[in-house]
């Protein structure tokens, strides 16, 4: 299934990489792509957490009526639901998640595709790939083999086996990444980064840590306005419907509603060591899609404040 979507994937960045030439670039345009065909769902997204905001009150009559009946309380949720048109899962606010789950598939689909760029992007036949690495591995071997000779020593037994044994890449995870660097088949620069490099196994390139911390930080914020912004509406319902009562006392309950402190705590890490462990260019697609995700909220809202201007 990975490999499916890997190579879907790898169709859609070979296409964009062959008009910019440019791997950052594509990457970077790879990501707006994808955030325009989840558009219609961000926007559903949305629209089911108004309806959220608009059951508040309703919630909180209800809770005045059966406050001391959880049971009857949460048959009478269920019908409130259904005459909304409504299910419990975005009843309970989960649908703000839902983007969120989405995105893993699609992170493992460019892992996939970027630590194997000869066959997912350039679409390189097997044959010619093992062929590349057996060059590499001949390539290896003649530097070691020089190397002795011009310092005047004996290869070790441990060396000669390896020579033998003629791949120096078994070891190598991502082999692919190394002949597309060695050999100069595909440019990864960006900004002075090769986004094919893994910070993990470059600890001591420094300049690899940026993409990692950049990608935690905005994802860190993004999550923080999101939150922000939905307990701004929560404020403003439960203000209104207060108000409503004129007088009468109401029960200060909320709708059940997910406790989001954790999903903003661990989204950020999480994001944070996948980009420290994976190619540089995954983080760069995590690292924009926060900053496309902080500029779609900002939008909705203003077209959100717009619309209730206009009513």
């Amino acid at each position: 299934m990975l490999s499916f979507i890997a190579s879907v994937f790898g169709y859609a960045m070979s296409f964009i990489y062959g008009l910019v030439q440019n791997y950052g670039i594509a990457i970077i345009l790879f990501t707006v792509l994808v955030k325009i065909i989840l558009l219609p769902l961000t926007i559903k997204q949305q629209k089911s957490m108004e309806k959220m905001q608009e059951l508040q009150p309703l919630y909180q009559e209800l809770q005045r009526k059966y406050g001391n009946d959880q049971q009857r309380l949460s048959l009478e949720y269920q019908k409130l639901l259904k005459e909304k048109n409504m299910n419990m899962m975005s009843g309970m606010g989960c649908s703000g998640c839902l983007l969120q789950l989405i995105q893993f598939p699609i992170i493992l689909g460019l892992f996939y595709m970027m630590v194997s760029p000869l066959t997912y992007i350039l679409k390189l036949p097997q044959e010619e790939i093992d062929q590349y690495k057996q060059n590499l591995n001949s390539y290896y071997a003649s530097q070691i083999i020089e190397s002795k000779q011009n310092s005047g020593e004996t290869l070790t037994e441990a060396e000669i086996a390896e020579i033998n044994s003629g791949d120096y890449l078994q070891n190598s995870r991502y082999h692919e990444l190394v002949i597309a660097k060695q050999e100069k088949l595909f440019n990864m620069q960006f900004l002075g980064i090769n986004l094919g490099d893994i910070a993990n196994e470059n600890r001591g390139n420094f300049l690899l840590y940026i993409i990692p911390i950049l990608c935690m930080g905005i994802t860190f914020i993004s999550l923080r306005m999101s939150s922000k912004t939905l307990d701004e509406a929560k404020k403003k319902e439960n203000i209104k419907a207060n108000n409503d009562e004129k007088g009468m006392t109401t029960a200060n309950e909320e709708m059940p509603m997910p406790d989001m402190r954790v999903m903003n705590t661990m989204m950020p890490i999480m994001t944070g060591y996948i980009a420290f462990i994976a190619p540089q260019g995954l983080g760069l697609y995590w690292t924009t899609n926060s900053l496309l995700q902080l500029i779609q909220m900002r939008v909705l809202k203003k077209m959100k404040d717009k619309k209730k201007d206009n009513k």
